[in-house]
């Protein structure tokens, strides 16, 4: 469902996949009956931060509370096509872009 990469503070960054299983975990404990319809509707990093919390959790991944999780690490929520993107090198067969273009 969704894909994480996590940076914590101290130490090397990790991929965390959350599943149906960590978002309907996410859905039965968030205050206000949250659900996977309104999370893609109006996304924010508070339920992020729950969501991959709870799937790094269940990975064996992070063993603290999710205020621990929030204070050590950062996440990034870019789609893995958009994180092949920014790292892809520049393609040589390309010319590149003069200014009186």
């Amino acid at each position: 469902m969704f894909t994480f990469r996590v940076r914590p503070e101290n130490g090397d960054e990790f991929e965390v996949k959350a599943s149906t299983r960590d978002v309907l975990t996410w859905e039965k404990t968030t205050k206000g009956n949250k659900s996977y319809v309104d999370l893609l509707r109006e996304p924010n990093l508070v339920d992020y931060y729950k969501i991959c919390h709870l799937a790094a959790w269940r990975q064996q991944l992070f063993t603290g509370s999710l205020k621990e999780f929030e204070e050590q690490h950062d996440i990034d929520l870019s789609t893995g096509d958009e994180r092949e993107e920014q790292d892809a090198e520049p393609d040589p067969t390309q010319q590149a872009r003069s200014s009186e273009s």
